[in-house]
C-alpha cells in the first residue's frame, strides 16, 4: 500500500474526480487509474464507483479514507520531526482553540513562540470538545485547547490539565431576565447554547440538575461565539459566556451578567491530544509556552 496512492484518494474525494485529482498531483489519470486499480486488487474489495456523474466511494472506500487521513497525516508528522530533529526550524502546526483561549493563552503563547519559530506555520481553527475529536482522530489536527468535561473523555484521547476559566450567564440589558437572580426565575428563559448538550456551551444543564430543576431545553444551538453575543444583542434570549468574551463585548451590545446567587461551574481547559501520537518538536514548543501562559 503506497502512500502515494493513499494521498490520491484523498484528493479523488476533495475534488470529485480522478481527472481532477490527476491534474492536481501532475500525473497522467491512466496512471492514477492504475494505481487505484492496484490498490484495488492488493485489498480485494472495490473502493470507488464510476459513473457519467463522477466518483462515489464504496463502504470499503470510505473505510480506506478514514485510515488515509491518519496515515498520511503522521507520514507528513514524520517528514517535520525528522526535518526539526536536523536543525530545520520550519514546519507545520495544526491546532483547535476554544474562543476562551484564542483570546487568552494562545496570543500570550504565540508572541514568543513566531520570534522563535518565524518560518513554522501555524493553522488555527475554532472547535471545543466533543466537536474536535474526529479531527484529532483523523489526524486533521495535532492537538485542541478546549474545555474539557473528564466524564466524557473518549477513548483514545489523553487530556492535560491547564487552567480553569469563569463563564458568566448574560442576557440583553432590555430582556428582564436580566434581573434575575435564581435559575428557577431562568427555566422558563428562551436559551441559546453555544455547543450541544455534551458540550461546555451547555454547562449551566448541570447546575439546574444540582437544584432538582429540567434543564431548559434551548430554542437555538449557535457553535459560533463570534455570532453567539449579536444573536444575544437583537434577540430575548439567554446565554452562558466565556468571561473573556463577555468583558469584550457587553459595553458595544449592551449585555448585563445575570448575577445568580449559586456559584456557575467553571471550563475546565485541557490540551487534548491522540495518546499514542507522538507530537512533532516545534508542536511541544508552542504548547510549552501555552502551559507558560497559563500558570501565569
Amino acid at each position: 500500500m503506497k502512500i502515494q496512492t493513499l494521498v490520491a484518494l484523498l484528493r479523488i474525494e476533495a475534488l470529485g474526480s480522478i481527472r481532477a485529482a490527476a491534474a492536481a498531483l501532475h500525473v497522467s489519470q491512466p496512471a492514477l487509474t492504475q494505481a487505484i486499480q492496484q490498490l484495488e486488487e492488493e485489498l480485494g474489495a472495490q473502493l470507488l464507483i464510476r459513473s457519467p456523474s463522477g466518483i462515489a466511494f464504496t463502504e470499503y472506500g470510505r473505510s480506506v479514507l478514514r485510515h488515509a487521513r491518519l496515515m498520511v497525516s503522521e507520514t507528513q508528522r514524520v517528514k517535520e520531526e525528522i526535518a526539526q530533529m536536523r536543525g530545520d526550524g520550519a514546519g507545520h502546526i495544526r491546532l483547535a482553540a476554544s474562543p476562551a483561549i484564542s483570546l487568552s493563552l494562545l496570543p500570550q503563547a504565540l508572541r514568543p513562540f513566531t520570534r522563535k519559530f518565524p518560518q513554522v506555520r501555524v493553522h488555527c481553527i475554532d472547535g471545543v470538545s466533543p466537536m474536535v475529536h474526529p479531527a484529532l482522530r483523523s489526524g486533521a489536527i495535532d492537538f485542541a485547547l478546549t474545555p474539557v468535561r473528564a466524564d466524557e473523555l473518549e477513548t483514545g484521547l489523553v487530556a492535560e490539565w491547564l487552567c480553569e476559566r469563569e463563564i458568566v450567564v448574560a442576557a440583553h440589558c432590555d430582556n428582564p431576565h436580566h434581573r434575575a437572580r435564581s435559575l428557577a426565575e431562568l427555566v422558563h428563559a428562551r436559551w441559546v447554547h453555544a455547543t450541544p448538550s455534551n458540550g461546555p456551551g451547555a454547562a449551566i444543564d448541570a447546575l439546574f440538575l444540582k437544584a432538582g430543576l429540567e434543564p431548559p431545553t434551548p430554542v437555538m444551538v449557535c457553535e459560533s461565539l463570534l455570532a453567539l453575543p449579536e444573536i444575544v444583542r437583537d434577540t430575548d434570549f439567554v446565554t452562558t459566556l466565556p468571561e473573556a468574551l463577555f468583558q469584550r463585548v457587553k459595553q458595544s451590545h449592551g449585555l448585563r451578567q445575570i448575577e445568580l446567587s449559586v456559584p456557575l461551574p467553571k471550563l475546565q481547559i485541557a490540551i487534548l491530544r491522540m495518546e499514542h501520537v507522538p507530537l512533532t518538536p516545534v508542536a511541544q514548543e508552542l504548547l510549552g509556552w501555552v502551559r507558560q501562559a497559563a500558570q501565569a
